[in-house]
């Protein structure tokens, strides 16, 4: 799906710079060569490139990221779940160690799996939105993001009596559109700091040990209990790592936050 944003993006605007050179020559009567309009517009490519597949790029809109990095706290966060039975087992493994996280779950899985999501809030995790079907969204124009966040929110808001707070867009991929969108419907755009490819299966101490690479001072940790709305994806990996993540990085001295308090914590400190 990746090389379809981007060649979609890049056929865009070689066609926009093949249609100004044109019309500077009509405009303007003159034999002005083609190549600086296209050397601007494959410029305007790589930046509208950078905006939709850098989740942290502020070009389309800022997008919390990162905690404070002058003390040592953290946030685990769970996308693409609810995934049956390991969601139900991440939060086994949260209960018995007393920590609360975020869960960024598809309005479809929660459908499928209303229980776990009832089951999360009520032991205090916070549930944030990641569209309704974990659609691609920078292929999407302002009325479907919209009704991806509102179809996601409506769910979390029945199943738990409270409206997210938060939203993250799949794999961080945004549109101009996506973040205004996101803010007319009650919800914060957010990302993350440290992602380990769990999806990917690689094994659980890999997914550790890559955990404890990249960790710093106020880390969004980016873990999955779900693989989009993939039936029976397997998340055993995850479930096998997540006891050494958490031991580990309380044996380092961090706090572990949900996301919301780790940007209260965050913002607090900057006024």
């Amino acid at each position: 799906m990746i090389w379809r944003i981007i060649g979609l993006v890049t056929l865009a605007c070689l066609v926009l710079a093949e249609a100004s050179a044109r019309l500077s020559g009509i405009l303007f009567s003159t034999d002005t060569p083609r190549w600086p309009w296209f050397a601007a517009f494959l410029a305007l490519d790589a930046v509208a490139l950078l905006g939709m597949l850098e989740r942290r790029a502020p070009i389309f809109g800022r997008v919390f990221w990162r905690g404070p990095t002058d003390r040592p706290v953290a946030s685990l966060t769970f996308d693409d779940g609810p995934n049956e039975p390991y969601t139900s087992q991440v939060l086994d493994i949260l209960a018995k160690s007393g920590v609360r996280a975020t869960f960024f779950v598809i309005g479809e899985n929660a459908a499928h799996f209303p229980a776990s999501v009832e089951r999360a809030a009520r032991e205090g995790h916070e549930i944030g939105g990641h569209t309704w079907d974990h659609g691609v969204l920078p292929l999407k124009g302002p009325r479907a993001i919209g009704e991806q966040i509102e179809r996601s929110s409506a769910i979390i808001e029945q199943l738990t009596g409270a409206r997210p707070a938060l939203f993250r867009a799949p794999h961080g991929w945004r549109n101009p559109w996506v973040n205004p969108v996101a803010r007319n419907h009650g919800v914060r755009p957010v990302g993350w700091t440290l992602g380990v490819w769990d999806t990917d299966r690689p094994g659980a101490d890999v997914i550790v040990r890559r955990t404890f690479e990249g960790m710093r001072n106020g880390c969004v940790l980016l873990l999955h209990d779900g693989r989009g709305t993939e039936r029976d994806a397997d998340s055993s990996q995850l479930v096998q790592a997540l006891p050494g993540i958490i031991s580990g990085l309380r044996g380092r001295g961090y706090r572990l936050l949900t996301l919301s308090e780790l940007i209260r914590e965050t913002e607090g400190a900057a006024r």
